[in-house]
């Protein structure tokens, strides 16, 4: 990080933006990898600019021409990471499902046991 705070033109702010939002870093780990003074002036930045969709996108727009120029290759490649990344979701999902259900049971289970009521009624104030 810098010693002492720089001023920074408009254009260097929303070049760090945009940056910052395609990076997926962390704030603190943004301003200390390009030397920004303080993390504090980053969230001043996002909340000046955050109605300014326009000049400070979420993620890249990709223009016709680009999706036109593409090859089968990368068609492909990006299918089978998009498939990978649905596989991978899908065994999220149900060992969380799995984990709901086990929790569960031991509530039911630990109920029964100390023969007390430990969910919370619906009708309790």
């Amino acid at each position: 990080m810098r010693k002492r705070p720089t001023k920074y033109s408009e254009e260097e702010r929303l070049n760090y933006l945009r940056l910052y939002h395609e990076s997926g870093m962390s704030k603190r780990s943004f301003c200390k990898l390009h030397g920004i003074y303080d993390g504090t002036l980053l969230n001043s930045w996002l909340k000046k600019y955050e109605n300014r969709k326009e000049v400070v996108p979420l993620q890249p727009e990709i223009h016709e021409e680009e999706m036109a120029n593409r090859s089968k290759e990368s068609y492909k490649d990006e299918n089978a990471q998009l498939k990978k990344r649905i596989r991978d979701l899908e065994k999220a999902l149900e060992f969380s499902r799995l984990e709901t259900l086990a929790r569960d049971m031991m509530i039911d289970k630990a109920e029964v046991y100390f023969d007390i009521p430990i969910r919370k009624k619906s009708g309790a104030k």
